[in-house]
């Protein structure tokens, strides 16, 4: 589609994704809004991703190396053909082929101080039907770690980061100085979940400490004392000593929750061994099913 006739740019982050993308990719096709491009940026991928995507007939860019899911969420912004943009994973599903009509006409017709549009999510487990998580944030900031669905007016001039954990609620954070914002009041998008494959789940990503990057960058605290068994199952045992110290000195009214000291001894006490099908018999128990899921009303 030629540049002047595409009013919004479907951007696919994707990192060695070539058991998920094709699914993603799909998913963006069959949004029914027809101006739309739809732009997957391989990641320094060392797999098929670049190849399924080129398969697939949609653009494509490329880092050369792994430049980190920061960098490619600004480079997306920068190179979109689109005069907005929506974001969605390369393992994520779009819910209702309309969530990108949705998107358009908020920022056409809408409020035109409005230049974020938020949205709730949910997570599945090997079929979307599978229910294992809903997401209700309604702090624009927190809402967007995960960045899938989140939805802009393209604007130049950003900056990135790489730190582990916010790096889209910096961008929204940048945003906020100039425009409103708004949210959709249901699941637009379906989170895969797949252990090895979501960038949480993934050892190297864990570089730094998650609450001293929401204290230091965005300027919120986020005590999330489940990190705390994520980072024992994912990563070494110093950082999680790190993240424990962090957060006693960023929040110290923790020391008097019950649920900080649950987490804090349970990662520190329940051998990995355990504590990983621990941590996945959890998840399951909070099942849900797809009568939970707020749909797109007609």
């Amino acid at each position: 589609m030629e540049g002047n006739k595409v009013k919004i740019t479907i951007a696919i982050p994707a990192h060695n994704a070539e058991k998920t993308l094709a699914f993603s990719i799909l998913s963006a096709k069959a949004q029914e809004y027809p101006h739309k491009e739809i732009l997957v940026l391989d990641d320094g991928s060392t797999d098929r991703t670049k190849a399924i995507a080129e398969a697939h007939k949609v653009s494509v860019i490329s880092n050369e190396t792994n430049k980190g899911i920061g960098y490619s969420l600004l480079r997306l912004m920068n190179e979109a053909k689109g005069k907005y943009i929506v974001y969605l994973c390369a393992d994520d599903l779009f819910t209702d082929n309309l969530v990108v009509n949705d998107i358009v006409s908020q920022f056409d017709l809408g409020d035109p101080a409005v230049g974020i549009i938020g949205r709730y999510y949910y997570e599945f487990s090997e079929t979307p039907d599978n229910v294992v998580g809903l997401f209700r944030d309604q702090n624009i900031l927190t809402s967007s770690v995960n960045p899938s669905g989140m939805a802009f007016r393209r604007i130049d001039g950003l900056k990135h980061t790489n730190a582990v954990f916010v790096e889209m609620p910096f961008l929204v954070r940048q945003y906020l100085g100039h425009w409103r914002w708004t949210m959709f009041q249901y699941d637009t998008i379906a989170v895969r979940i797949h252990p090895g494959g979501n960038t949480g789940t993934k050892k190297e990503y864990y570089k730094g400490s998650a609450i001293e990057n929401w204290h230091d960058i965005i300027g919120i605290t986020v005590p999330y004392y489940l990190q705390f068994i994520q980072l024992r199952n994912r990563s070494t045992y110093r950082m999680l000593i790190r993240e424990i110290r962090s957060t006693i000195r960023i929040h110290p009214k923790c020391l008097k929750d019950v649920r900080f000291w649950f987490c804090v001894l349970t990662a520190l006490i329940v051998p990995g061994f355990l504590l990983r099908p621990l941590s996945a018999m959890y998840r399951e128990k909070n099942h849900y099913t797809k009568d939970d899921v707020i749909r797109r009303e007609p």
